[in-house]
């Protein structure tokens, strides 16, 4: 379950970010409170976060559509540790502000009545900007190949499923995933990995309901001032977040959404040169208050196509 957890996150790590699956372009803001670790002798700072996603251009061959895409984040770290003499150590001895960049190419061609076939590959790479880049340590790789079914004859409620293969493979190398989007009157309902959103429109601008997600990222640092006998090599971040949630439509199919709510799992881990979990205990943190502001641009969705009329017999 945990590796189909980190599979899923990285298949649709930008879309795991907006608000919905229908958000195509977004600039998002999030911060966490900090916290002390289970082990008491550290304390986590206040965690910000910044994501921004940009289309590009589509390529059309024929009945096959190419989608490229282009993702962003930069994400701020601080932990305040005790020295021998009991006084803390500042932010910027043992800070990070780590950067990951996302690119991918998507195949989408339209198989049959209701069917698409999906298939593509998308790459990722995570630096601290202060660590030798690596390519084979600060880049990850992703393929998948699946299938979207349309439920019923008017679009709004689908469901895809299919398989997810990720280098560098630490334990299987395909992966099963699946997730249902309904769309339909007033309601909009995303079930899967790693996001669930539950939307009730109130009339065209305006939208309430709840949004939680999964988030996980192997951050690659350097640990020699706070952890030089280890042997760490990442920083593996956890987390589960739940938040209520309003979204205000701008006009222009711009909208402007706001969560406030908890980040109810909130653990790190160090892991060696293989990604390998040092399981070193007290890492884990509670539950800490959690924000987030997001501009986004969402198109309409397509409307069913109108069927024709049979004459009165």
């Amino acid at each position: 379950m945990r590796r189909c957890l980190a599979v899923a996150l990285v298949l649709f790590g930008i879309q795991a970010l907006a608000q919905t699956q229908a958000d195509r372009l977004y600039v998002g803001y999030s911060i966490s409170g900090g916290s002390t670790l289970d082990s008491g002798r550290a304390r986590l700072d206040e965690r910000r976060q910044l994501e921004l996603r940009v289309p590009l251009p589509p390529v059309v061959l024929g009945r096959t559509y190419l989608l490229p895409s282009l993702g962003y984040e930069t994400k701020w770290l601080g932990m305040q540790l005790p020295l021998a003499g009991g006084e803390g150590v500042g932010r910027d001895e043992v800070g990070r502000r780590f950067h990951r960049i996302q690119l991918g190419l998507t195949l989408i061609r339209p198989v049959a009545p209701r069917w698409l076939f999906i298939a593509g590959v998308m790459g990722s790479t995570r630096t601290d900007f202060q660590t030798s880049f690596s390519f084979g340590m600060d880049t990850s790789w992703v393929g998948y190949v699946m299938a979207s079914h349309q439920l019923g004859d008017e679009p709004g409620f689908a469901v895809t499923f299919g398989l997810v293969a990720l280098w560098p493979v630490d334990s299987l190398p395909v992966i099963p995933i699946a997730n249902v989007s309904y769309r339909r009157g007033p309601y909009i309902l995303e079930v899967g990995l790693p996001r669930l959103t539950l939307l009730r429109k109130l009339g065209d601008t305006v939208e309430l309901g709840v949004v939680g997600g999964f988030e996980q990222q192997a951050l690659r640092a350097r640990f020699d001032p706070v952890a030089p006998n280890l042997g760490a090599h990442y920083l593996r971040e956890t987390l589960v977040r739940v938040a209520p949630t309003v979204n205000v439509h701008l006009g222009r199919d711009v909208w402007l959404s706001s969560a406030v709510g908890l980040t109810l799992v909130n653990n790190l881990a160090l892991l060696d040169r293989q990604r390998d979990n040092l399981d070193i205990q007290g890492l884990g943190a509670g539950p800490v208050p959690y924000a987030r502001v997001l501009l986004g641009w969402r198109p309409p969705p397509p409307r069913a196509r109108a069927r024709a009329s049979r004459p009165a017999p």
